[in-house]
């Protein structure tokens, strides 16, 4: 297209009809809703890691750099620094992390960022990526100036390439729902449709093309949602019912949700025989959404040992025995090594949690020797803030874009008087145990959870606790995470402890320069000890068989004679003690958390949906999804039905077995032999070129000796078109005759074989 073609183009049509200008402001409006997709997508995962009004000065630059250079610089340079901004982003990105997705190893070359690249198109999600941000920023430059840059030079085709692709991307990745998937595809096709439209002069011969087009592509950009990705969590076991805490909790191994009033589980899960109680660690999160976690990276193989902390630890073995189907493997922190056959089928976390990449059947058991931190207050109080990198320029401290001012001040009122992030720690920990209930009748809060909590609750249950005390701690810069598990259980003799459903439980971890993950335990213990006791008291009286084993039939949760707290040997750090997981056994540490049921109306707030009288919520959205995909299918079949000919040859072949008289004889009994030739052009030859339609039927009396009442038909034909006409009785008597022609040969009708 040339400079004066374009120039022509741009401008609207002055007579108010739909011509070229039109079609190319739509061309270019659909590019624009095409960039809008997968943007859209790439703002939900700033919106948690931050940096959106860089992305979106990003997108804005990019937009008017592709204007302005639209008319200076040919598309081959164009694409040449696209390719350049692609690779300046992405060096920042390599720069920044060091390590593949899920590697741990140094890269020094693009390597790393090929391996993050697939990783991340065979399913990982955006928001697992270590370094999301600097990622997000690094990719959107370049599909958004080529396809920009493209459409003003009028080349729409090409224009939908770069976009298309990054749109493809983050569909593989998990990222883009259903509604953006369809939006972006149906721009893209839009944008070549209506730029044929333009370069046709608006002429829309190739309307129902298009149409089916659309359908085509819809199809399969939707399919893609179907290629293989990560491995599928090990779903398995009482704990496996996503529709519970300990479900949530336990077996989504890369996200932990938050849910609203949940109920506990009695059942036993596993066995532990171990020299110290300990809380059960089986997962480590450290990104925060809003309402979930999520684990960023990518598990590894297990390859016979496990990095120790930094400090001084000592070691503890412990035997754990499944006692149903598990997906997990219950740790005390922070395993070393794990031995007893799950070597082969032992995944680790880029945070040093060890998980089996098959699920543990009843009877199994494994052996792990774990690294027990345990320092001193003071040691805590003098560690400092002089974090190593891996520590300093990682996730451990994100906090959601959106964090209110008033949680930041809230909690810098709480920590006012804190001057060490040890001081931060235990202030933030005996608030919080202090100042909420615990109750597991709660209804989950829109928006982000620990807020809520802080600002608005007055009770909550573990999951409430642990997820705000990390959000505080992050607020005030010092490292923390969510951690998963089961607190130490039942211990029914000197070493070993019975850990039901009704253990699973959430806290957090602190990192101290050269001591490493210290636990922290901010929710408090004795209304939740009563409440599962009585729990557990149910379900025995009600007779389960699966709440004991032999060692624990009749042993009470809590014993009245027996306080396994003990005082703090330091009566100005009372928390310190109280909130070592490692350290204690205590009815107050031994926080159980929920593990049986989130609230019926949390998928249908995922969903979109409604719950009916019978209790089943009815998926709204995903109903007007296939609605309106079932809607562009339609379109796109009726379309290519049409483009094909497929209408017209349908009606030629119910035409000939079936006409209906009309009101005109002589358009009937020419109608009537224009069936019989077409039938036996089927049955024997087509007519040729040089025959007339006398010599055709001669002929085939002749070689085929065929009803000699063919002839009538056509002499009513002849009549009709080249005489004074024919009568009704005659019109009639040739439609007759060729529907016995036909029909003889249709099989159960006729005598048609």
């Amino acid at each position: 297209m040339s400079t004066d073609t374009r120039d022509r183009s741009i401008a609207l049509d002055t007579d108010g009809t739909v011509g070229p200008a039109t079609f190319r402001l739509l061309a270019l409006g659909c590019v624009l809703v095409l960039t809008g997709s997968y943007v859209s997508v790439l703002r939900d995962v700033t919106r948690v890691v931050g940096g959106t009004e860089t992305l979106f000065a990003l997108v804005g630059a990019m937009v008017l750099a592709a204007t302005i250079l639209a008319r200076t610089i040919r598309p081959r340079t164009a694409t040449l620094g696209t390719i350049a901004a692609a690779s300046i982003g992405f060096g920042y990105y390599l720069s920044v992390t060091g390590t593949a997705v899920g590697a741990g190893t140094a890269l020094s070359t693009a390597t790393g960022l090929l391996a993050d690249t697939v990783a991340l198109a065979t399913g990982l999600p955006l928001l697992r990526m270590v370094a999301a941000d600097v990622w997000t920023l690094g990719f959107v430059p370049g599909p958004v100036f080529l396809s920009w840059y493209l459409a003003l030079r009028g080349r729409y085709d090409l224009s939908v390439v770069p976009g298309g692709l990054a749109l493809l991307f983050v569909v593989l990745t998990g990222d883009a729902g259903t509604i953006v998937t369809l939006i972006g595809t149906l721009a893209a096709v839009g944008a070549i449709g209506f730029g044929e439209l333009e370069r046709r002069g608006g002429s829309i011969a190739q309307a129902e093309l298009f149409a089916a087009l659309v359908a085509a592509i819809v199809v399969l950009s939707l399919s893609v949602t179907f290629v293989p990705g990560e491995p599928a969590s090990t779903d398995v076991g009482g704990q496996g019912d996503s529709s519970t805490l300990e479900g949530t909790i336990d077996s989504a191994g890369e996200r932990s949700s938050i849910g609203g009033e949940v109920d506990l589980s009695p059942e036993v899960r596993f066995t532990v025989q171990s020299e110290e109680p300990s809380y059960w660690r089986t997962g480590v999160y450290d990104r925060f959404t809003g309402d979930e976690w999520v684990r960023t990276g990518q598990d590894e193989r297990y390859d016979g040992s496990l990095p120790p902390p930094p400090g001084e630890y000592e070691t503890v073995q412990q035997v754990v025995t499944a006692e149903t189907q598990l997906g997990v493997l219950p740790t005390a922190p922070h395993p070393l090594s794990i031995e007893g056959g799950f070597e082969r089928n032992t995944d680790v976390s880029t945070h040093g949690q060890l998980r089996p990449s098959t699920p543990l059947l009843e009877g199994d058991g494994y052996v792990v020797e774990s690294a027990v931190v345990d320092p001193s207050p003071a040691d805590l109080q003098a560690a400092g803030t002089a974090y190593p990198d891996h520590i300093a320029g990682s996730e451990y401290r994100q906090t959601p874009e959106e964090t209110s001012d008033a949680f930041r001040a809230r909690t810098a009122e709480i920590t006012a008087d804190a001057d060490t992030p040890y001081e931060k720690a235990t202030a933030i920990e005996q608030y919080l145990r202090s100042n909420r209930g615990y109750s597991l009748d709660v209804d989950r809060p829109d928006g982000n959870v620990a807020e809520a909590f802080l600002l608005e609750m007055d009770e909550g249950y573990c999951v409430y606790f642990a997820t705000t005390m990390v959000q505080m701690l992050r607020t005030e810069d010092v490292p923390a995470r969510y951690v998963t598990g089961y607190t130490s259980g039942q211990q029914v003799d000197e070493e070993t402890h019975v850990v039901r459903g009704l253990d699973a439980h959430a806290w957090v971890e602190v990192y101290f320069p050269g001591q490493g993950w210290v636990a922290f335990e901010p929710t408090p213990g004795d209304p939740r000890d009563d409440v599962h006791a009585e729990w557990l008291q149910d379900a025995r009286d009600d007779g389960r068989d699966d709440v004991d084993t032999d060692a624990s039939e009749g042993v009470p949760l809590i014993d009245d004679d027996d306080s396994d707290e003990p005082e703090p040997e330091e009566s100005e750090q009372p928390d310190r003690n109280e909130t070592e997981p490692e350290e204690t056994d205590s009815p107050a540490d031994n926080e159980t958390e929920p593990a049986d049921a989130e609230p019926a109306d949390r998928s249908g707030d995922e969903t979109g949906g409604e719950t009916g009288d019978d209790g089943v919520t009815v998926p709204v959205t995903v109903t007007r999804e296939t609605a309106a995909i079932g809607l562009v299918a339609l379109v796109g079949l009726v379309a290519g039905v049409r483009r094909t000919g497929a209408t017209t040859r349908l009606q030629h072949t119910i035409g000939r077995y079936w006409q209906r008289p009309s009101g005109d004889p002589d358009a009937d009994a020419q109608v009537a032999y224009r069936r019989l030739e077409g039938y036996l052009s089927g049955q024997y030859r087509p007519r040729r070129r040089s025959e007339s339609r006398r010599q055709y039927l001669t002929a085939l009396r002749t070689a085929h000796e065929i009803d000699p009442r063919s002839m009538d038909v056509l002499r009513a034909y002849e009549q009709a078109t080249y005489g004074d006409g024919v009568d009704r009785p005659t019109a009639n008597a040739a439609i007759e005759t060729v529907d016995d022609f036909v029909f003889d040969r249709v099989p159960g009708v006729g005598g048609g074989q």
